[in-house]
């Protein structure tokens, strides 16, 4: 990025008081309660929250897909949307917090998004036993608990009088498509704090507080301010 746009991306940034927004972003496998901790966060902190399958789902009602590779395409689309929306905000010296479950060729993009929107950036990652994630996965397809978009994987919306093909994954599939793209591990050059939540009912939220406030060097309330 020439140096005028950063220059002038870096004057935008900065609020009233002369400090940079805060952007704190949300990573980990599907399963692992990003949106769940996401929701608390952001309301302690006064952030508005964006999420890459909010975004992507929109993309499934109004657009759709016939095969394999356009539900890809979908995904690609909403991760460069993300990407936008966010640096929008940042750049007009708003704080953010940003979820997605990051693969390992995401990397270098969103370095890139970092270094051309300045802010005060830290990374949650959520981690813990895979096999866990993986079943509270598959449970959440076999009730119908998110868009069923997510689970189909050929087309969608369903053909008029088509039944609901079963839709739960294997710990095989969940393995391939996850894990093996790096979404357990994903990091960026920033600070971080990383938290098992293998049992969402033995994280102590507040201790988790205080990390992501010291972490990204804000106090509880302070965005709304």
């Amino acid at each position: 990025m020439p140096a005028l746009r950063r220059w002038r991306r870096n004057m935008y940034a900065r609020r009233s008081d002369g400090t940079l927004p805060t952007l704190l972003m949300i990573a980990g496998l599907p399963a692992s309660g990003k949106s769940t901790v996401a929701r608390r966060l952001a309301g302690v902190f006064g952030m508005p929250v964006l999420e890459k399958d909010d975004l992507k789902e929109a993309l499934f009602d109004t657009v759709g897909f016939r095969n394999y590779p356009e539900k890809r395409q979908l995904d690609v689309a909403a991760n460069a949307v993300l990407l936008r929306a966010a640096g929008a905000v940042l750049d007009a010296g708003n704080s953010l917090c940003m979820v997605n479950n990051f693969r390992a060729d995401m990397e270098s993009g969103v370095r890139e998004f970092l270094a051309a929107h300045p802010c005060r950036a830290g990374m949650l990652f959520l981690t813990g036993d895979a096999d866990v994630f993986w079943h509270r996965y598959a449970e959440r397809d076999r009730v119908g608990a998110r868009h069923i978009a997510h689970a189909l994987p050929d087309h969608y919306p369903l053909l008029s009088g088509e039944p609901m093909p079963n839709t739960v994954m294997s710990r095989e599939r969940f393995r391939e498509v996850f894990e093996n793209l790096g979404m357990a591990d994903f990091r960026v050059d920033c600070p971080s704090v990383c938290v098992d939540v293998t049992d969402p009912n033995a994280v102590n939220f507040d201790a988790l507080t205080d990390r992501v406030s010291e972490m990204l060097g804000i106090t509880k309330g302070a965005e709304h301010e």
